[in-house]
């Protein structure tokens, strides 16, 4: 049987568009400038499918895809946040829902008593959309997780970033409920891919995107999956991989912050995939740069994130 290569990559676009709360003229004359930039790197990645993240405006969707061959764009639906995630490829895409959009929960540690309650909106709904591979559909699970900065729960003091929060105890109350809501998201991320996979264990499924967090995280391993960890080995079928490992460590980065190579965007595949996958690359060469000091514009590198890309070899239609 013949094969031929199959190119998916997850890009975060760098706030594309003017958020309400920074628009300004400079904000917008960037605009044409940052989206050049962006094209050379899509035309670079040559990938049959972009799982995108920070999109403010859709209708820069277009100028953004002119003449680059992706006919067909899902996107999430827009939650508290501005910015929206979503896929634009060569392939047709079908049954395009946002998930992990909110939860309602409690659960009790049966053992030491703590309740833990939580329940509202995400920010950044994820999308979930069938990538319609002739004879090869797989699933596709776009995220795009909070960052860490610390969740205002209290009336904040002053107006300079570093006069911000009262005492650090508050500023801990705010990590709190950060990493109280990524954790949530991963769990329900978790559950559409349990989902998923118990309707058919071999269903080709992807979670992909900006996790905001390495994979050692307790984020990323929720979603990934640690059936040892949890003593439960029957699950170990369930568990993703993740792509990026096929990385030599050196360049296994997709952001450097204050001059520290970071691996904050993931592509994670289901064991169905495994056999498939080809090798991963991660187009970071523009982010040299940041390494070196002050003075590098993300908007002029297209992203402060470097673009991952996963290849597989699937049979040839």
């Amino acid at each position: 049987m013949s094969h031929r290569e199959l190119r998916l990559a997850t890009y975060n676009l760098e706030n594309l568009g003017v958020r309400p709360d920074e628009d300004s003229p400079q904000a917008r004359a960037r605009t044409p400038k940052h989206l050049e930039a962006l094209r050379r790197a899509i035309r670079r990645l040559d990938a049959d499918a972009v799982a995108f993240q920070e999109l403010v405006d859709p209708a820069l969707l277009d100028p953004l895809l002119d003449g680059l061959g992706y006919p067909h764009v899902a996107l999430a639906e827009r939650g508290p946040s501005p910015l929206r995630c979503g896929v634009f490829s060569r392939f047709p895409l079908s049954e395009a829902r946002s998930v992990a959009a909110g939860i309602d929960l409690e659960v009790v540690d049966r053992r030491a008593g703590l309740e833990v309650a939580i329940r509202g909106a995400f920010s950044r709904p994820a999308l979930q959309v069938t990538w319609d591979v002739p004879g090869f559909p797989i699933t596709l699970i776009v995220v795009h997780w909070k960052s860490k900065i610390p969740s205002y729960t209290r009336e904040l003091q002053g107006q300079a970033e570093t006069d911000r929060w009262q005492s650090l105890g508050d500023a801990g109350e705010g990590r709190l409920v950060t990493e109280a809501k990524r954790l949530a998201q991963a769990v329900q991320i978790r559950r559409a891919v349990d989902h998923l996979l118990r309707r058919d264990p071999e269903a080709r499924v992807v979670v992909l995107g900006d996790f905001n967090d390495g994979l050692d995280s307790e984020g990323l391993r929720i979603v990934a999956g640690d059936a040892r960890a949890c003593d439960s080995p029957s699950l170990a079928p369930l568990e993703l991989v993740a792509c990026e490992e096929a990385i030599p460590a050196d360049r296994r980065f997709t952001q450097v912050y204050r001059g520290r190579k970071e691996m904050l965007d993931h592509i994670l595949i289901s064991q169905a995939l495994l056999p498939h996958l080809a090798g991963a690359e991660v187009h970071n060469e523009r982010l040299r740069p940041a390494l070196e000091g002050p003075g590098f514009d993300p908007f002029d590198a297209g992203s402060d994130h470097a673009p991952l890309l996963a290849r597989f070899r699937v049979p040839a239609r």
